[in-house]
């Protein structure tokens, strides 16, 4: 929930959507929990549906957010039609970044890669290793303590994701150290990917 909404309004609020699932499921046993959406989160998903309802887009993904100072640096993919000249697609790219740097005066930078939502089904239809696994080998890069990455399991529940890695250290690093590192890459999937609900890192050395 919105992080500035009122305690009391909160209860409501869930109080509200567990009438509504016992009346349409009688014997179901509810159990809400309430957080609130970090800013990262509010800007994910923004981008998301301001990308959604804007003419020529099919949507975006791989939305990456990176603080830097106080600014924020995005950069994300846009899929539009394959039958779009490179001009079409590129006024849509344009009019996308307008709304978003409109939408959160705190984006200085936002890097749009363009693609065909053709291409985006083929690759998926082929079992072209996914874009989170190729993000986690991408981050895992800049910590040199890592030896390797594996195991990558991406478990969907709903819209929630639970996700399970193994990263393999320098035997002799210390074990303060790679808790650090685990955790620092444990935020920035995060941030990447606010629909990531559990993260487990399991460090082995290599």
């Amino acid at each position: 929930m919105d992080e500035n909404l009122r305690l009391e309004e909160a209860h409501k609020v869930a109080a509200d959507v567990e009438r509504q699932i016992v009346k349409a499921y009688p014997n179901a046993r509810v159990a809400i929990s309430t957080e609130s959406i970090s800013d990262s989160e509010k800007t994910w998903r923004a981008i998301k549906d301001i990308a959604d309802g804007l003419p020529g887009s099919r949507g975006v993904h791989n939305i990456h957010i990176q603080k830097i100072g106080e600014k924020l640096d995005v950069d994300l993919h846009l899929e539009v039609s394959a039958n779009m000249t490179v001009k079409q697609a590129h006024d849509v790219a344009d009019q996308l970044e307008k709304k978003i740097k409109k939408a959160d005066r705190n984006i200085s930078e936002a890097t749009i890669h363009i693609e065909t939502a053709s291409e985006r089904v083929s690759r998926e239809l082929a079992g072209v290793e996914t874009e989170m696994e190729s993000r986690i080998e991408h981050i895992a890069k800049d910590f040199p303590e890592i030896k390797d990455v594996s195991g990558i399991e991406i478990r969907k529940f709903g819209r929630d994701v639970h996700l399970v890695l193994r990263c393999r250290f320098d035997p002799n690093l210390g074990i303060e150290r790679a808790h650090e590192v685990t955790n620092k890459i444990e935020k920035r999937l995060r941030s990447s990917y606010p629909n990531v609900t559990r993260i487990d890192i399991h460090e082995e050395p290599a």
